[in-house]
């Protein structure tokens, strides 16, 4: 559903819609690396903090978007933001 890219451009963080995941890839592996599970139902868009220690997701029927530590996949917080939120852009 939506794509992004580490900082240093070897990871790219995938929201998987229906699947309520985030797939960690391994940009030059073309690998999954891992895959952040229960992290809301169907996260749409998806984006990264400038500095990196956040990942957020925008969970369209819950919504909310949900905060997450983008090394271990642990959700920090949920938002609650409105209906059907699809989209998320993060201001550097």
């Amino acid at each position: 559903m939506g794509l992004a890219l580490s900082r240093d451009g070897t990871r790219l963080f995938v929201s998987t819609g229906r699947g309520g995941t985030v797939a960690v890839i391994d940009v030059a592996a073309s690998k999954v690396l891992r895959t952040f599970e229960g992290v809301g139902p169907r996260p749409w868009g998806i984006a990264l903090s400038p500095d990196g220690d956040r990942l957020y997701t925008a969970n369209g029927p819950s919504d909310e978007v949900a905060v997450l530590d983008p090394e271990s996949g642990r959700i920090l917080r949920r938002i609650t933001v409105g209906k059907l939120p699809w989209g998320i852009a993060v201001a550097p």
